[in-house]
């Protein structure tokens, strides 16, 4: 599978499901749901171009535990991140939807 065809699929995936989740959720469900062969480190790598493109944005979790989903603030590498897809993140699937 191409690299574009990846982070498309990673996107997807995230903004079909419409929540805040960890990396080895979304590599689980990606290996359950279309059998990926990349590893969970590629995977990561892909999470993190998404969120520097302002597809994705990391989850600021002490938030989350009061139901609310919001970007952390400022540059934070926390082990325990959570991602959920921007407007634009979501704008960029449905584009692609169309186009098929």
């Amino acid at each position: 599978m191409p690299p574009e065809a990846r982070r498309e699929l990673v996107l997807e995936f995230v903004v079909h499901h419409d929540i805040p989740l960890p990396p080895l959720a979304i590599w689980a469900g990606l290996n359950r749901q279309h059998r990926v062969t990349f590893s969970y480190r590629t995977m990561q790598n892909i999470l993190s171009d998404l969120v520097d493109n302002g597809d994705l944005f990391k989850v600021d979790t002490e938030k989350l535990r009061d139901g609310e989903i919001s970007q952390i603030e400022g540059d934070s590498s926390s082990r325990r991140a959570y991602y959920f897809a921007t407007e634009q993140g979501i704008e960029r699937i449905e584009n692609e939807i169309d186009d098929k």
